[in-house]
């Protein structure tokens, strides 16, 4: 049967509704790890009210005051439209997973990464709301093939959306269908989570990692290898990514990249003259699917050196003020005013 709110027949096909954005007031955001806490924010700085739970009642009473320190930083940049404890009243914590769902018009699903946490959450979801309440999964990686089998009534509403950390600033989100994804849910969701601003991308079918997790595991991948085999320390591997590429790739990505190197000729006047020293680099490079033995203890050490006296806390506020330069720079802050 199809679920109402796509039928074929009486109901309103869900592509011919009117944009979701203008539909979607309320927001359930389940798990408050740091990702759940960073779609919080971003959804109670656009206006959106906001039911939270985890099954953690100290990790949900810890995502309200990430979200009070998010709203702060997004205020003192002048990202937030209002005062911060205005839209920090948009946050309601709540007791179980029944009361969250209560008038919500969309599901972010945050929970642990992995496939038991998510079909359990999915299931328990799928049971509670109406058919036209999408539910998005935050996943890195997993495939909504198979965490929509445990939505045993509306599987065809589930799919991907994958942001990037710190979510209230990173404008990307990843949208995977499943094998049941309808593509209208796609669209929807899309334009919902475009009117807020964010940089979505859509993929025609689902694939492990998505897009950004396997281009940028690539890398990283790469960058281990180098410093396992001595060839730079982990100071010059990173500063040889941001203080080259990295700064086209806030720009660009890859494709278009190498198709601008080709000058006039473009990409396939560039794979004529560079190809073959590109084969030869592609065949160079090791492929493993486990880090070498010692590599993880040479990364650390290296790490620490790189870091200095600075912490992991002073690496991220220093990396969020300089996120929100470069989004001014490329004129990416609409989805935060």
């Amino acid at each position: 049967m199809a679920p109402r709110g796509f039928s074929e027949g009486g109901g309103v096909p869900f592509s011919a509704r009117p944009a979701v954005r203008d539909r979607v007031a309320k927001v359930a955001v389940v798990g408050a790890g740091t990702i759940g806490a960073g779609w919080a924010t971003f959804f109670v700085a656009q206006g959106l009210s906001v039911n939270l739970f985890d099954v953690s009642a100290d990790a949900a009473a810890a995502a309200r005051e990430r979200v009070a320190a998010g709203l702060d930083f997004l205020a003192r940049h002048g990202l937030l439209t209002g005062a911060p404890t205005e839209a920090a009243r948009r946050l309601e914590l709540c007791d179980d997973l029944a009361q969250t769902t209560v008038g919500v018009d969309l599901v972010q699903e945050a929970v642990r990464e992995s496939y038991e946490a998510k079909e359990a959450v999915f299931g328990a979801l799928d049971a509670l709301l109406p058919a036209d309440v999408l539910l998005a999964s935050s996943s890195s990686g997993l495939l909504m093939s198979q965490i929509q089998r445990a939505a045993k009534r509306y599987p065809e509403r589930c799919l991907i959306a994958h942001p990037i950390n710190p979510v209230y600033l990173v404008p990307l989100v990843e949208l995977v269908p499943g094998a049941q994804t309808l593509p209208a849910v796609l669209t929807a969701a899309r334009r919902f989570y475009e009117g807020l601003g964010k940089a979505a991308v859509t993929l025609t079918r689902e694939i492990p990692g998505y897009l950004e997790n396997r281009m940028t595991a690539a890398l990283w991948r790469e960058a281990i290898d180098l410093v396992h085999q001595g060839i730079a320390t982990v100071e010059d591997v990173d500063r040889a990514i941001w203080a080259g590429p990295g700064l086209r790739y806030a720009l660009m990505g890859p494709l278009m990249i190498y198709h601008l190197g080709g000058g006039p000729g473009g990409v396939r006047h560039f794979v004529e003259h560079l190809g073959p020293a590109f084969r030869t680099w592609w065949a160079d490079m090791r492929t493993w699917t486990e880090p070498p033995e010692g590599a993880l203890e040479r990364l650390e050490a290296g790490l620490r050196d790189a870091m200095g006296s600075r912490t992991i806390a002073d690496l991220e506020a220093w990396r969020d003020e300089r996120l929100v330069a470069l989004l001014r720079a490329r004129g990416e802050t609409k989805g935060l005013l």
